[in-house]
């Protein structure tokens, strides 16, 4: 029950601030072309901070038993790959395959991790969750990257994708956060603090960013997609992945790392990225959106099903 009551917490302030967000526009405090200014601004300074930060101070010495996080790094591109050969061919238009193949691949580990890890192991005892995050980061970005060109040029052209990934602020960041951290530099405190604080405005300005472009008539006229994504997301993926990771003997921390990975609602990253990207980004916001709502009662029952069973 403590770990249903975590994950509450995690997700009702979510909750809240994409109903802000659906306020704000209702009594028109601000409206979809603004946000989509903000959106911008997520995208290029906001997230890439977050990513930035997150691999800066992530303590690469404790990386040692790997046998988990190179079975979610293979998971992932497993779901990268039905992403970008097999969803263009189930899903129409092509911007809302992209905005589909990304909810389907790239979860909200960076939020949900080490809340739900911290509510059964305790504050301090999750560095094999913390862990499997330097791998699993990284990954998204680029996938997200080249998914997302690939949709909007309709090819995948090397050249073209190599020169998106190069020029995607996010993974711009996530390279000189790993050469920073690798060469043993230190920043100073000043400049980290700045760096922390506006990492900080990424989570809450892109869920009322969600909020705010929320639209009934959208969630009806693609509710058959929308179902189908939070589905797989949230029931069918860790249903294969994490049933696998049991199989092959992951216990514990680990076990609970990799459940996070494919159990966890779709990354609310996803979002601006497909608005700047040219995706789906109507699509992308619900997908967020409804997901996180719904990732509740199956976050507690999968976390149920496993301590009961005794493998978490």
């Amino acid at each position: 029950m403590e770990s249903f009551w975590m994950a509450a917490q995690v997700v009702v302030p979510m909750a809240i601030m994409v109903g802000i967000g659906v306020l704000l526009r209702v009594f028109h405090v601000t409206d979809e072309t603004t946000m989509k200014q903000v959106d911008n601004l997520i995208f290029k300074i906001f997230m890439p901070s977050l990513s930035f930060y997150n691999i800066y101070k992530t303590d690469f010495s404790q990386l040692t038993n790997i046998g988990y996080i190179l079975y979610g790094a293979a998971g992932l591109m497993i779901l990268f790959g039905i992403a970008l050969l097999l969803v263009p061919k189930w899903v129409q238009p092509r911007a809302t395959a992209s905005s589909f193949g990304q909810a389907l691949f790239r979860s909200n580990y960076l939020l949900f991790g080490a809340a739900v890890a911290e509510s059964i192991y305790g504050a301090g005892n999750i560095g094999m969750v913390s862990l499997l995050g330097i791998v699993a980061i990284p990954m998204f970005n680029v996938q997200a990257a080249v998914l997302l060109e690939a949709g909007r040029n309709g090819s995948a052209s090397p050249k073209k994708l190599l020169l998106a990934i190069a020029k995607n602020p996010t993974v711009v960041a996530t390279v000189i956060g790993l050469a920073i951290n690798f060469s043993g530099l230190r920043l100073p405190d000043l400049v980290l603090g700045v760096v922390k604080d506006i990492s900080g405005l990424t989570t809450p300005l892109s869920f009322l960013s969600i909020g705010v472009s929320l639209s009934l008539g959208a969630v009806v006229s693609k509710r058959g997609y929308l179902a189908a994504i939070i589905a797989l997301r949230l029931v069918l993926v860790p249903m294969v992945f994490v049933t696998g990771a049991v199989l092959l003997g992951f216990r514990g921390q680990e076990l609970c790392a990799l459940l996070i990975l494919f159990a966890a609602p779709t990354a609310v990253s996803s979002y601006p990225m497909a608005v700047a990207m040219g995706a789906d980004g109507s699509f992308a916001g619900q997908t967020v959106a409804y997901s996180t709502l719904c990732c509740l009662p199956t976050i507690f029952l999968w976390t149920l099903l496993l301590n009961g069973m005794g493998f978490m």
